[in-house]
């Protein structure tokens, strides 16, 4: 019996007081959802054009960027285009000039086995024409050295 008592008492608890509900008219839910709608459809609007602003400011830095970057390339570029085309100017004389030294050397040692027998007699003329060799052959092998540096710069650009 206890027991029911208890329960009865828990049911009571439970139940409450009739409250007098008063009745919201339609416009004022509608209403309600009116402007709720509004502000949500506000607020995704405002954050979308900031959204939008702020990736367009991006792309403006971005596209700011690539133009002085493009412009410092082309500097380079034009630079190097002009340092190629003197070091071919440069190697195209150290060429010339070295088919000078060769044919002069040439010319030399045709002269020496002309002159053979006669070169024997004359020590002075020898010892000349072979100081003219060694000078000749000391610009010639500067001169390949130059022509493998050119060469080299020319390969670096």
């Amino acid at each position: 019996m206890t027991e029911f008592t208890y329960e009865s008492e828990a049911n009571l608890a439970r139940k409450s007081l009739p409250r007098a509900h008063k009745a919201v008219p339609k416009w004022a839910k509608w209403s309600v959802i009116s402007i709720f709608w509004a502000l949500l459809v506000f607020g995704s609007y405002s954050l979308a054009h900031y959204y939008i602003s702020e990736i367009q400011q991006q792309l403006t830095l971005i596209r700011t960027t690539n133009e002085a970057n493009v412009q410092i390339l082309n500097t380079k570029l034009e630079g190097l285009q002009t340092s190629l085309n003197e070091h071919k100017e440069q190697a195209a004389l150290l060429n010339q000039q070295f088919s000078v030294v060769e044919s002069e050397l040439t010319a030399v040692k045709e002269e020496m086995s002309l002159a053979g027998n006669s070169l024997n007699s004359s020590a002075e003329t020898k010892q000349a024409l072979s100081e003219r060799i060694t000078t000749l052959s000391t610009e010639l092998v500067e001169l390949r050295k130059l022509i493998k540096k050119l060469e080299a710069a020319a390969r670096a650009y």
